[in-house]
């Protein structure tokens, strides 16, 4: 089992910066654990139509213990009957994002792709798991290549979708022209696909439910 899409995710978007991303910041938090949903969908382990549900009972239950929280959560919102838009509050969930996080950072880290980083924000230490340039060289040239291929995998699909909606691909391929040709050839493939459009419909689900947490969360905190 392969989270693809979690995986690549991470290696493109955590950085030190002024904030280590994966691990402070809400929106990135929660698109990374959508990543991963995606990943599980594309995988056939979950399926998702009106509803989320467990397609492959014994695979979802030997899903690695980085996902106990999330095998918990997404359980119980199953057997409570909950609509899509309440179940895809779980992507939101710190506790998720930050148990995913130290799962596929410590997989990464073995296959060299980080380094283990201690990094003071504020008054708190965190340790993040942060990309060498190699690793985040191969995915972005990775994505080029699917997008300029004969036909997009399904986790870059996935991978542009959520980088979409984060207005981020601008971050992954800096030069606008590059940008532009690389965007109009994604939207020229992937037009009228049925994965694509049922994957988009659902990030236009995630993206309400993270809209509204963060609103929530804001007006919490003033």
């Amino acid at each position: 089992m392969e989270l693809t899409t979690a995986k690549n995710y991470l290696l493109l978007t955590e950085r030190i910066g002024k904030k280590p991303m994966l691990r402070t910041r809400f929106t990135a938090q929660a698109y990374f654990v959508l990543a991963a949903l995606f990943d599980l969908v594309d995988q056939r382990i979950l399926d998702i139509g009106e509803t989320i549900s467990i397609k492959d009972d014994q695979e979802f239950a030997e899903l690695p213990d980085y996902l106990s929280i999330f095998k918990s959560e997404l359980t119980d919102e199953i057997k409570q009957g909950h609509d899509l838009q309440t179940q895809l509050a779980i992507i939101t969930s710190w506790d998720i994002a930050n148990q995913l996080y130290e799962g596929l950072g410590a997989g990464l880290l073995a296959d060299q792709l980080v380094e283990k980083k201690s990094v003071k924000n504020n008054l708190d230490t965190h340790v993040i798991y942060l990309p060498k340039d190699a690793a985040r060289k191969q995915v972005q040239d990775y994505l080029r290549n699917q997008i300029t291929g004969a036909k997009v995998s399904h986790d870059a699909v996935n991978l542009v979708l959520i980088l979409s909606e984060l207005d981020a691909l601008k971050w992954v391929f800096t030069d606008k022209e590059e940008l532009a040709n690389l965007t109009a050839a994604f939207q020229q493939k992937v037009a009228g696909d049925a994965f694509y459009i049922k994957e988009k419909a659902l990030a236009k689900v995630a993206q309400d439910v993270i809209t509204k947490k963060k609103f929530w969360y804001d007006s919490w905190l003033s």
